[in-house]
């Protein structure tokens, strides 16, 4: 093996992606020793932008939806003001019926027998002096109904997440399930959809370059290194060691990679801890995306979540509609995820003609659309699964990187449900962790 020592660096970065940035461009302005490592010879991370012929297509759906003012101007100045201010268009498909979101508000259109069971179910919950939930499920059943909750939210729950809901905590809800009032079930039951109760009621997309032009405000300075997989660290020693035959030197560790990958990465770590660290669960996502040659007749949506099992996929969304930059002149765009893990598998492990069977089943394509381009891309990392041993887990791990002195950031990193501003925060907070550790 080559090695090529380099210098001794007061803090290393471990991935380039949103969190990696944020946290190296805090340093940036502090002036600050550092180096970030990237295994890939791209940074963004999930955060980033590919092209697939003259098509633009994200890492998956990417919209900028904070309430936060400091971070939406940040976002809006890393691209110079010019992005483009969405009304968000979010759409329920079950059972051939088309339903706004949150299908729970919008029973209006469904069939009666569903809409009263429906109804019965969620009064009754209502009204009901249930205990506190333990898990997801008697959330949803206090909350939705029995109906509701079997009919769709058990059903998207097992497509998106991989397990049963009544195996997931209520840690990762916060505002993310609307938990609507009588009047608004009732309302939403007996009238067409007029009211808006989506939590993310508006976006902000980049003009043009896709989501990873947000990245341009991150700034690092230069000091990323590209193609640098990290294959140990030797926390005694305060030695990396790369794939690529490097090694080199730190202070100071900031890490964003998954928490189970930086277990893997330290010698003589407690047999307690790479317990905990291995039954940390997460899933994968398998991301089609394909280009097709028309630009009219599109759902009036920007998403799209599907509940019925006998489709393979439980979220798609259009970069089109995001950007008309996204596509050429005269096409559209189709982003679709599958998610899968040990719980769950793929269906199939090519899983495009697939999914374009099941685009036609639904109506969103048509038998004689012409496809241009078509890509399937796996990701290992997609969502963490917020399990009900998940937190005792990672308290275990959490205690461990504390001693041995490693920051974390990042959705992988701190194990968390981040979103984008989430994640640049996460960043910048683990700067501010260190350096307040250090004075």
């Amino acid at each position: 093996m080559n090695r090529q020592e380099t210098k001794t660096n007061h803090i290393a970065v471990l991935g380039a992606g949103l969190a990696g940035l944020a946290a190296g461009h805090r340093l940036n302005e502090m002036h600050s020793d550092f180096n970030i490592y990237e295994k890939s010879n791209f940074i963004g991370g999930h955060a980033s932008t590919h092209k697939l012929g003259n098509f633009i297509f994200d890492d998956g759906p990417h919209v900028s939806f904070t309430k936060r003012p400091e971070i939406k101007k940040f976002l809006a100045d890393s691209v110079d003001g010019d992005f483009i201010e969405h009304k968000s268009k979010v759409l329920n498909y079950w059972k051939g019926h088309w339903v706004k979101h949150p299908a729970q508000c919008f029973l209006y259109g469904l069939p009666t027998e569903t809409i009263k069971n429906c109804l019965i179910d969620y009064i009754n919950a209502h009204t009901s002096n249930s205990n506190n939930p333990q898990n997801y499920a008697e959330w949803c059943l206090k909350n939705l109904g029995k109906t509701f909750s079997e009919e769709f939210v058990f059903k998207y729950t097992k497509k998106y997440w991989t397990l049963h809901a009544k195996e997931l905590s209520t840690d990762w809800i916060g505002p993310r399930i609307y938990p609507p009032s009588p009047e608004e079930v009732i309302k939403g039951a007996l009238e067409p959809p007029t009211n808006e109760y989506h939590y993310l009621s508006e976006f902000r997309y980049p003009s043009k370059g896709g989501f990873a032009s947000y990245l341009k405000g991150l700034n690092t300075g230069n000091n990323i290194n590209l193609n640098h997989e990290v294959v140990s660290i030797d926390i005694k020693d305060k030695l990396l060691t790369f794939a690529n035959g490097n090694q080199t030197n730190f202070n100071n560790l900031i890490s964003s990679l998954p928490l189970p990958e930086l277990i893997k990465l330290l010698s003589n770590v407690p047999k307690n801890v790479e317990s905990a660290a291995k039954q940390l669960k997460c899933s994968s996502v398998a991301l089609i995306s394909l280009g097709i040659n028309r630009d009219v007749d599109w759902p009036e949506a920007h998403w799209i979540y599907f509940y019925d099992y006998e489709i393979s996929f439980s979220r798609i969304h259009f970069p089109h509609l995001l950007s008309a930059h996204n596509s050429p002149p005269g096409t559209g765009s189709i982003q679709v995820e599958t998610y899968y893990s040990d719980e769950m598998p793929l269906p199939e492990s090519e899983m495009i003609d697939r999914t374009i069977k099941d685009l036609i089943q639904t109506g969103i394509l048509k038998k004689e659309d012409e496809i241009l381009v078509s890509h399937q891309q796996h990701v290992k990392y997609a969502n963490v699964i917020f399990d009900i041993n998940r937190t005792k887990n990672l308290t275990v791990v959490n205690d461990y990187l504390n001693e041995i002195g490693i920051e974390r950031c990042g959705r992988y990193g701190d194990w968390e449900y981040h979103w984008t501003d989430d994640s640049i925060v996460s960043g910048w907070d683990a700067v501010d962790r260190l350096y307040a550790k250090l004075k």
